[in-house]
C-alpha cells in the first residue's frame, strides 16, 4: 500500500493542463480549469489579521467539486506504467494490479519480486512529478492465500533504500478504526455524549449511529474481519453501548441490543458488505468489478478465500439462495437494499430473543427487540436531566445486573452473610428491596399503592385477564403488552406506569445507599473507637 505525502497539495499545474489536453477533454473545459488555476492567490488570516496575498502555483483546490477528478487525471499515468508492465496481480485474464482511491494506491502481486520492482516504478515517477511517498505509512499488507509463493525475510521490501513495513492489514485497520471512533466520541463530549448526567438514550444513539459506526465500520465491507478482528471490533462495540446506557460490564449481551434497538457490529459489517455487493451486479457488464465476480463464482470453491466466496457463506447465513442469480438479473437500489435489510434483520432479531431466553438475569425483560428502535424501558417523555438520571439505576433492576447482598454470597469466594444490612430480617433479594425492607418503607408505600393502583386500570383497559406479578410490573411494566397490538397501551404505560415505576427504584437505590453509607461511617468510628 502506497500513500502519497500530501499529493493533492503538490499537482504541478502545468503537467495537469498537459495531461487534461493528452486525455482529449474540450477546449473550453480545459480553457475553465486553466483560468480557475492561474494567477490562482490566497492569504493566511492569523489573530484577526490577513497576510499579503501570494501565488497558488501547485496543487488542486481543496474541497473543490472537481479536485478529486483532476487529481485522478493527473495519476493516471502511474496506473498505465504499471498495468503495461504484465506485473503484479491477474484475476483469470483481469488485470488488477493497482487498484487506487484517491492518493492511495495499492499493489497487489503473488509474487514478492514483481512487487519490488513496481514499487519502484511509483517510486521514480513520485520524483518525476515532484511528491512524496509516507515511508510510515507505505506498508506491506500479506493477504492470505492458497498459492505457494517465494519465502520472504523482515525488510525483503524496499522503497528508497529503506525497509517497508510489514502490518496485518485487518487488525491494523480495526484498530485504526477503534482509535478513530473513541476520537470522535470524545469530541462529542461536550454536547453530552457520555453516560449519566449526558443526553437522553435515545439522543445518544443517534448520534452513535450518525457519526461514530461510520469510522467504526470504514473499509470493513471489503476486508471483511475475522477471528480476533472480529472479536476486538465486537466487545469495543458491546462496551461502547454499555457505557453509553450507563449498563454494567456484566450486563447479557442480548439486553444491550433489545434496550438499544441496534444490531451487532457483525450483523452491520454484513449489511455493508451486501450492499456493495449490490453496487457490484448493478455496474456495467464490462465493468472490471463485474467480469471479477462473475468469473469467482462460477470458479471458486468453498475453501477459496475469495471475497466473493465470503459473500456466498454470508448469504447461506441469511438464507438468501442463488446469489449468481442477483448478478445476471440485479435489483434495484431501493429493492436490494430492502431486501437485505429484511433478511438481515430477521436473522437477527429471532437470535437475540432466543439467546436472551438462556439468561436467568432476563427473566423480567420482555422479549419486545424492534431494530432500529430504543425500549421504551429507557426512553424519556421529558427534557428533565432528574428523568435521565433515574435511567441507570432503573435498567440494572430490569437486566437482572443490581449486587444486592444475596448476590455477592452466592458469587464471593470469601463467606458473606446474605441477609440484608439495613433490617437485618432476610436475605436481600430483589423482591425484598422492592417490596418488604422495613428500613425502606417510608419510601415504598406511597409509590407502590399509585403503581397497583394505576397498573391495574391500564391492564383492564387492555382485557388482559392473567395473573400479575408486581414485581414484574415494577421491574418491567412492558412485558404484559409484548402480545398486545395496541400501541396506544404501551404509550399510556411510558407516559404514566414507568414513570412511577422508574421513581420508586431511583428513591429506593439512592435511600438503600444512604443508609449503607451511614451505617458504614458509624462502624468505622465504633472501631477506631
Amino acid at each position: 500500500m502506497l500513500d502519497g505525502k500530501s499529493a493533492f497539495d503538490v499537482v504541478v499545474h502545468a503537467n495537469l493542463i498537459r495531461r487534461l489536453y493528452q486525455i482529449g477533454i474540450s477546449d473550453q473545459s480545459l480553457l475553465m480549469i486553466q483560468n480557475l488555476y492561474q494567477n490562482a492567490a490566497t492569504c493566511i488570516k492569523w489573530n484577526g489579521h490577513l497576510s499579503e496575498p501570494f501565488l497558488v502555483e501547485q496543487g488542486v483546490r481543496q474541497g473543490g467539486a472537481i479536485s478529486a477528478d483532476l487529481y485522478k487525471v493527473y495519476v493516471n499515468p502511474l496506473l498505465n506504467l504499471l498495468c503495461e508492465t504484465g506485473l503484479g496481480g491477474k484475476i483469470g485474464n483481469i488485470n488488477c494490479c493497482a487498484p487506487t482511491c484517491a492518493d492511495d494506491v495499492a499493489i497487489i502481486a503473488t509474487n514478492p519480486l514483481e512487487i519490488q520492482s513496481l514499487v519502484d516504478i511509483a517510486v521514480d515517477f513520485s520524483r518525476r512529478e515532484g511528491y512524496l511517498l509516507q515511508p510510515t505509512k507505505s506498508v506491506i499488507l500479506p493477504v492470505r492465500t492458497t498459492t505457494k509463493t517465494i519465502e520472504t525475510e523482515e525488510g525483503f521490501w524496499n522503497m528508497d533504500d529503506k525497509p517497508m513495513p510489514k502490518k496485518n492489514s485487518v487488525l491494523l485497520t480495526v484498530e485504526e478504526n477503534i482509535k478513530k471512533a473513541r476520537r470522535t466520541l470524545y469530541s462529542l463530549m461536550g454536547s453530552g455524549l457520555h453516560g449519566t448526567n449526558g443526553l437522553d438514550p435515545e439522543t445518544i444513539l443517534t448520534l452513535v449511529k450518525t457519526y461514530v459506526l461510520p469510522i467504526l465500520t470504514y473499509g470493513l465491507e471489503i476486508l471483511i474481519p475475522k477471528g480476533k478482528s472480529l472479536t476486538t471490533l465486537n466487545l469495543y462495540h458491546k462496551k461502547l453501548l454499555k457505557q453509553l446506557l450507563s449498563l454494567s460490564t456484566n450486563t447479557a449481551d442480548p439486553a444491550i441490543y433489545i434496550l438499544s434497538g441496534m444490531i451487532p457490529i457483525e450483523a452491520e459489517l454484513h449489511i455493508k458488505i451486501l450492499t456493495l455487493f449490490g453496487t457490484i451486479s448493478r455496474s456495467e457488464k464490462t465493468s472490471n468489478e463485474w467480469r471479477i465476480a462473475e468469473r469467482q463464482l462460477k470458479l471458486k470453491s468453498f475453501n477459496s478465500n475469495s471475497w466473493f466466496i465470503d459473500i456466498k457463506k454470508i448469504c447461506l447465513l441469511y438464507n438468501i439462495e442463488n446469489i449468481e442469480k442477483y448478478l445476471d438479473n440485479p435489483l434495484t437500489k431501493s429493492k436490494w437494499k430492502s431486501f437485505i435489510d429484511n433478511k438481515v434483520q430477521s436473522y437477527w432479531t429471532n437470535k437475540i430473543l432466543d439467546d436472551s431466553k438462556m439468561y436467568s438475569t432476563l427473566q423480567y425483560m420482555n422479549c419486545q427487540y424492534t431494530i432500529g428502535k430504543i425500549h421504551p424501558l429507557i426512553t424519556t417523555k421529558t427534557a428533565n436531566n432528574r428523568d435521565i438520571v433515574r435511567i441507570p439505576s432503573r435498567t440494572k433492576i430490569a437486566t437482572g445486573t443490581y449486587i444486592f447482598q444475596s448476590n455477592r454470597a452466592s458469587f464471593n469466594k470469601n463467606k458473606v452473610n446474605p441477609t440484608c444490612k439495613l433490617c437485618n430480617k432476610s436475605p436481600e433479594t430483589l423482591s425484598h428491596f422492592l417490596l418488604t425492607c422495613e428500613s425502606l418503607e417510608m419510601v415504598r408505600k406511597r409509590l407502590v399503592d399509585i403503581i397497583i393502583d394505576m397498573g391495574s386500570e391500564l391492564l383492564a383497559k387492555s382485557y388482559f385477564a392473567e395473573e400479575v406479578d408486581l414485581i414484574q410490573l415494577i421491574a418491567n411494566p412492558f412485558y404484559y403488552t409484548v402480545n398486545k397490538c395496541n400501541n396506544e397501551i404501551v404509550q399510556n404505560i411510558a407516559g404514566q406506569l414507568e414513570r412511577v415505576c422508574r421513581q420508586l427504584i431511583n428513591n429506593l437505590h439512592m435511600k438503600r445507599y444512604d443508609l449503607l453509607i451511614k451505617q458504614q461511617k458509624c462502624e468505622k468510628k465504633n472501631n477506631l473507637s
